[in-house]
């Protein structure tokens, strides 16, 4: 047999290993984000049928090195994945294979609509994701862990965390595999009034489940720019920022001790009560319960 070709007894035996009906085992289909859809897969070895993309597919590889055949972008090559590698395909590029072992990874799917839009917001125009195949990136890796992280627990940190990373991951994406250079850019925070506008906004909405899209309504900013100046104002990321004020908020309804520790996790936006305990813990190193008993 040539080097790079499969053979039929090779693609009979990989098709009885494939189960029926394939699903990931972890997905945020169920999820309120609508840039972004994250998927973790296990499976055996298998073929990977013809398939064209719609939207950005970022593949994170794990564990076990997987070695694969593949047609990519009109080319057959042979690759043996290992831990952190990363697969990069934009819109509109063909792919079709064979996976010869058992393998895990996390598929970032950014919605092409929603990367067209980060780049119209940072000035970019004809944008084109040049397609990688095994490229190794620690900001991708970070982004693409704490999606999982999020996954594990269920997607419990609401819109704002899941746009947050998606805005990360689309900026990254467009500042490092894009063919165009020229991103205007700004630094020195939000203006005095935009900052406390957000932050007023914020503090009185603290029940809901806050977008950034909203945030960055309130200012009349970009998403990628109010992120960044936003950051270098308070020091923390939105999401970051409004998990601490509803902590702090915390704070004060268990001490005036008039809510159940159920109504106040309800009152500053967590709907489940498990995981207010989990990030008041976090934050404090106590529960509601053992903090409001130490008043």
């Amino acid at each position: 047999m040539s080097k790079g070709k499969i053979s039929n007894i090779e693609k009979i035996n990989i098709q009885r290993q494939q189960p029926k009906f394939m699903a990931p085992m972890l997905s945020s289909a169920g999820a309120s984000w609508d840039s972004i859809v994250v998927e973790y897969w296990q499976l055996q070895a298998h073929e990977i049928p013809p398939q064209t993309t719609s939207d950005y597919i970022i593949n994170l590889h794990f564990q076990r090195p997987a070695r694969v055949e593949l047609m990519w972008n009109g080319q057959l090559v042979s690759k043996r994945f290992t831990y952190g590698e990363i697969t990069i395909m934009p819109p509109g590029l063909l792919c079709s294979g064979i996976c010869y072992d058992a393998c895990d990874f996390l598929v970032l799917r950014l919605k092409q609509t929603f990367v067209t839009r980060i780049a119209q917001e940072l000035n970019l125009k004809d944008i084109e994701i040049v397609p990688s195949l095994g490229v190794v990136s620690p900001q991708i890796q970070y982004i693409g862990l704490a999606l999982k992280t999020e996954l594990e627990f269920g997607c419990k940190s609401g819109h704002l965390y899941g746009e947050s990373l998606a805005t990360a991951l689309s900026s990254y994406l467009l500042h490092q595999y894009s063919t165009s250079i020229t991103v205007e850019d700004f630094s020195g925070g939000l203006p005095k009034y935009k900052l406390s506008n957000v932050l007023t906004y914020i503090s009185d909405n603290l029940e809901r489940d806050l977008t950034l899209t909203e945030l960055k309504n309130v200012v009349q900013m970009s998403t990628y720019h109010f992120s960044r100046l936003f950051k270098q104002s308070t020091g923390l990321t939105p999401h970051q920022y409004v998990i601490n004020c509803r902590i702090e908020r915390a704070k004060v309804l268990l001490a005036q001790k008039q809510l159940s520790i159920a109504d106040i996790g309800e009152c500053i936006g967590f709907r489940n009560p498990s995981h207010f305990t989990a990030l008041f813990r976090k934050h404090t190193t106590m529960t509601p319960k053992v903090y409001r008993e130490n008043l």
